[in-house]
């Protein structure tokens, strides 16, 4: 049997800015998880986590609180959920510079609250999975259903998994007044294969589509008019598309050494859009259990980007005009950018007793630019994380 920890909670910062159903993704770099159906089953449980991420020069400051619970209530039924709690405070970066050349930035305080409710329902070979989300911050709103469908074969080592899921937001724009509606879905197929008592292969495929109001208030493009000298430029808002589709290919394999007691998960995935965006991300992760009562996992992951097709450091007008919007589409965002981050840390369990596990870890988040980008514009952070488990 492959040994892994009753909870992996140990996900990049990109993966949980991708969980996150709301506009905290305007913050941080771009980047999403795939979920694909687990094999093996935990025990009824309870989670709480407590993360610290912390950007270097003080510029941004994120605290989550989540809860996380797992409860059979019947034989063929299972409910899971999680709430979390999120407070932000710091800088973040309009996409601009001053005449000096240094960026500007504007001042964020915010919390979001979001939970998830989900019941599995066991129906022979088949687990019917049902969903509903809700996120509340002061300017994004997002309430979200989801239904998926787990098929076992083969004495259960083989789980395909058919789902969709829709989101239906609301996005304050930067006058604090009007709102406008974002809507998305997304549709998962998956697999999940046990090749041997010491392997598991998993593979997903997801296509996405996002339409409504997809502009990021707290974003501008920079512009340089032509009439005026080198140098002087002024921030406009940016225009992104109406609508963006996506397509992402997600695998992971999981080994189990057995000279060691310790499993190797690596995993790899595609991400495209109609940004004109392509990414790829490598990640690594080593669970390693020493003795009967502590594991310890160290991981790293990589993560490339390209820029998307409406993304400059700047934007230029003939000269003599005063053109707000020369290109029809247009953005500064970094986050659009052609990057890569890096990802790395580890965690440790201790397994008190067969009911309580502790857990802390740590994980350094970089991200570098790739192109003209200014190198401030791009986040380091430490990221610090504690909690517990009490299973039954």
């Amino acid at each position: 049997m492959i040994k892994k920890p009753t909870f992996s909670g140990f996900a990049s910062q990109a993966d949980k800015i991708a969980r996150a159903a709301g506009q905290w993704r305007r913050f941080l770099p771009l980047g999403m998880a795939c979920s694909v159906p687990q094999i093996l089953r935990g025990e009824n449980h309870v989670d709480y986590r407590y993360e610290y991420y912390k950007e270097d020069n003080n510029r941004m400051t994120i605290e989550t609180h989540s809860v996380y619970f797992e409860q059979k209530l019947l034989d063929s039924l299972t409910a899971k959920g999680e709430f979390v709690y999120d407070s932000i405070s710091g800088a973040t970066p309009y996409g601009t510079h001053d005449l000096s050349g240094k960026i500007i930035t504007t001042r964020v305080e915010d919390t979001r609250q979001a939970g998830n409710l989900d019941l599995d329902w066991q129906l022979g070979r088949h687990t019917l999975s049902a969903g509903f989300a809700d996120s509340r911050e002061t300017d994004y709103e997002s309430r979200g259903i989801s239904l998926s469908d787990a098929i076992a074969f083969n004495d259960k080592n083989t789980i395909l998994q058919f789902g969709a899921d829709h989101n239906f937001d609301s996005v304050r724009h930067s006058d604090r007044v009007n709102w406008s509606g974002k809507d998305s879905t997304d549709v998962i197929i998956g697999l999940s294969q046990i090749l041997s008592p010491a392997d598991i292969l998993n593979v997903a495929f997801t296509f996405g589509y996002d339409d409504g109001y997809l502009n990021d208030p707290y974003r501008l493009a920079e512009y340089h008019p032509g009439i005026f000298p080198t140098g002087f430029n002024i921030g406009v808002p940016e225009h992104r598309p109406g609508y963006r589709s996506k397509e992402v290919l997600f695998t992971s394999a999981t080994h189990y050494f057995t000279s060691v007691d310790a499993s190797l998960e690596a995993s790899y995935r595609f991400h495209h859009d109609s940004y004109d965006v392509f990414s790829h991300t490598l990640g690594l992760t080593w669970h390693q259990h020493l003795g009967k009562h502590f594991i310890v996992e160290p991981m790293f992951r990589f993560y490339e980007q390209s820029a998307a097709s409406f993304y400059a450091t700047a934007f230029y007008g003939a000269p003599g005009t005063f053109s707000t919007d020369p290109a029809g589409l247009h953005s500064s965002d970094y986050r659009l950018s052609e990057f890569y981050s890096l990802d790395f840390g580890l965690q440790a369990t201790a397994i008190i007793n067969d009911h309580v596990h502790l857990v802390a870890g740590y994980h350094r988040y970089e991200m570098r630019g790739l192109d003209h980008t200014s190198a401030d514009m791009y986040p380091q952070a430490n990221v610090f994380t504690i909690g517990f488990s009490i299973l039954w």
